[in-house]
């Protein structure tokens, strides 16, 4: 599948020397486990439990957000690819607690 120019460009940055060093820095910081449902992640593409390094606030292009180490955190391929990727397109997150409310203070059914 071709892609825009405008998708490969946003997409530049992930195929540099710096995005391999900083991802490996963000995998070791956070000790190869999932910052979510904290799973001891693996190498490869191939598994639910791969290691995605998932830019906490979207970048949209924007270098210096794109490589600030605070901003990244270690996930699993299941995390990044299901629950995270719901909360960017709803913009809240829909994991209910134990006590049968949403966790999310944005979720749609705490309004009044």
């Amino acid at each position: 599948m071709d892609r825009s120019a405008e998708a490969r460009e946003y997409r530049r940055p992930y195929y540099t020397k710096r995005w391999a060093a900083l991802r490996r820095e963000a995998l070791t910081r956070d000790g190869y486990q999932c910052q979510r449902c904290k799973v001891m992640l693996t190498n490869g593409r191939r598994s639910l439990r791969s290691a995605v390094v998932h830019h906490i606030e979207a970048h949209k292009g924007d270098g210096e957000l794109f490589h600030d180490l605070a901003n990244l955190q270690a996930v699993c391929w299941q995390c990044h690819s299901g629950a995270i990727q719901s909360e960017e397109v709803l913009g809240y997150d829909g994991t209910i607690g134990q006590d049968g409310w949403p966790v999310d203070p944005k979720h749609p059914g705490l309004k009044q």
